[in-house]
């Protein structure tokens, strides 16, 4: 099975080198625990690979975004201007006039306001941050069924995903998010118990075809990104 890069090594390490191939993949944690880095990472090292990429982008604009990145060291603003990666701010794409069958992936037929947007049909890499936006107000079986079509669609196009969903969010749908996506990662913040500080924990709980290890992985935010506790990455 071939695989791609998360970008950040050490988590490569754990899943025996990176996400597979045409996979989707969620992302869910709380504030402040990192999921757009995660997705910088991801995006970035992509990009650097030579792939093309897309981001649909539900809360945050796309220069925030790119702000982001250069904060951890990671420059995405060329890629965009090289159109290898393709930033779109999916809230803003409310057209009903388009027929491309990837404009339709987050809706459906009785939806008054479909929500729609253009992805580039030669990408490879895409991440959606974040699908919890369009779990408000929906009925559990709704959102199941167009969460269940948009992985669809992304395998279908052999595109290699991250899906990133806020925890609010996925614990409210009881977690069904897990069951449509090929790997779950949960970034979280919790007491260490030995120090009785605040500190981020990333947590493998899923990903097929993949020999995994279930420990709880302590990582930093740093001026450089992700970057795992020594003490803990190679185990």
């Amino acid at each position: 099975m071939n695989r791609i890069s998360s970008g950040i090594p050490e988590i490569d390490r754990k899943i025996q080198g990176g996400f597979p191939e045409g996979e989707s993949i969620l992302i869910t944690g709380e504030p402040g625990t990192g999921k757009t880095i995660f997705a910088i990472h991801f995006l970035y090292n992509a990009c650097k690979e030579g792939k093309k990429c897309a981001m649909l982008a539900t809360e945050e604009t796309p220069e925030k975004i790119i702000k982001h990145g250069k904060s951890i060291g990671l420059d995405i603003e060329s890629f965009v201007e090289s159109k290898q990666l393709t930033m779109i701010r999916i809230l803003e794409k409310r057209i009903s006039s388009l027929e491309d069958k990837y404009s339709t992936i987050i809706t459906n037929e009785n939806d008054p306001q479909k929500i729609k947007y253009i992805v580039p049909e030669d990408i490879e890499i895409i991440v959606f941050d974040n699908i919890g936006t369009f779990s408000i107000g929906e009925e559990l079986r709704e959102f199941r069924d167009k969460l269940e079509t948009l992985a669809y669609v992304f395998a279908e196009a052999k595109w290699t995903a991250l899906i990133i969903m806020d925890a609010t969010a996925h614990e409210l749908t009881h977690r069904i998010a897990e069951y449509s996506t090929y790997g779950t990662i949960r970034l979280m913040i919790k007491e260490n118990p030995y120090t009785g500080k605040m500190e981020r924990y990333i947590y493998i709980s899923k990903m097929r075809d993949t020999e995994l290890s279930l420990d709880i992985i302590n990582y930093n935010i740093t001026k450089e990104g992700i970057k795992l506790s020594s003490a803990r990455a190679n185990r």
